[in-house]
């Protein structure tokens, strides 16, 4: 009985971890860069002993879903226009590299703007880093090539840094669209005939709206199932006792 119940809870658990992913997705569907969370589980055997070793059938479900492990996934988002000069779309792989308090960061999320003093920042604040440094477009008119060249009046202020890592799986989210890299994973800038830039428009999240809803209502079915069977089992267990105890 220990067993169906320890099966359950844990598909329940795993199901709650899911729960969470695809909540998560849905309320950054129209976040633009977001690159939608996964979870994956690794499947593991109860253990068997004694008699149970010959029951090929207990041996073969007698598991359950431990160690929940939430992946971001860097697929392409759509991409659409969006006629601001200081927006601009990544295709392929890359991010943009941005200036922080605590270090470089980096980030899909193309949607820039102005600072007070004319610097190229994020929504957020963070300078845009160019391949020398902050990208200085003042008051001008400005306007962002494919290759990345950004100019302002005419004049060529900078082209945006585009980095690539050996590894983008490592990578961990710290909020509003901004990843950070582990010790030993570098961002290897690309040159300009490497980059795939659009300018004025932007990146979506790379999450499917419909597919999301439907997958929301699979999983809160499937855990409300994994959580009746691990009631149910409960009472099995103290019926059985009960009944044990009184004869």
């Amino acid at each position: 009985m220990n067993r169906a119940i320890y099966a359950a809870a844990s598909g329940g658990v795993a199901a709650l971890a899911r729960l969470d992913a695809v909540a998560q997705n849905l309320a950054n569907v129209s976040t633009a860069g977001y690159k939608a969370e996964r979870v994956v589980f690794r499947v593991r055997s109860l253990g068997t002993s004694g008699p149970d070793n010959l029951d090929p059938v207990l041996r073969e479900t007698a598991a359950q879903a431990g160690e929940p492990l939430t992946i971001r996934d860097f697929s392409q988002g759509p991409i659409r226009p969006s006629g601001n000069p200081l927006d601009v779309a990544l295709a392929g792989e890359g991010f943009f590299a941005v200036a922080t308090p605590r270090g470089e960061r980096y980030t899909r999320q193309g949607t820039f703007t102005r600072d007070a003093e004319g610097f190229l920042v994020t929504q957020h604040g963070e300078r845009v880093e160019g391949d020398n440094g902050d990208i200085q477009i003042g008051a001008g008119d400005v306007t962002i090539a494919e290759d990345g060249t950004v100019t302002s009046d005419g004049a060529a202020v900078g082209r945006l840094k585009v980095v690539r890592f050996a590894n983008q799986a490592t990578l961990a989210p710290e909020g509003t669209a901004l990843f950070s890299a582990p010790p030993g994973n570098v961002a290897t800038p690309l040159d300009a005939s490497a980059v795939q830039l659009h300018p004025q428009a932007i990146e979506g999240a790379n999450i499917d709206p419909v597919a999301g809803m439907v997958e929301l209502v699979d999983v809160s079915r499937g855990f409300e199932a994994y959580m009746q069977a691990t009631r149910r089992l409960d009472e099995v267990a103290n019926h059985a006792i009960t009944d044990v105890g009184r004869v």
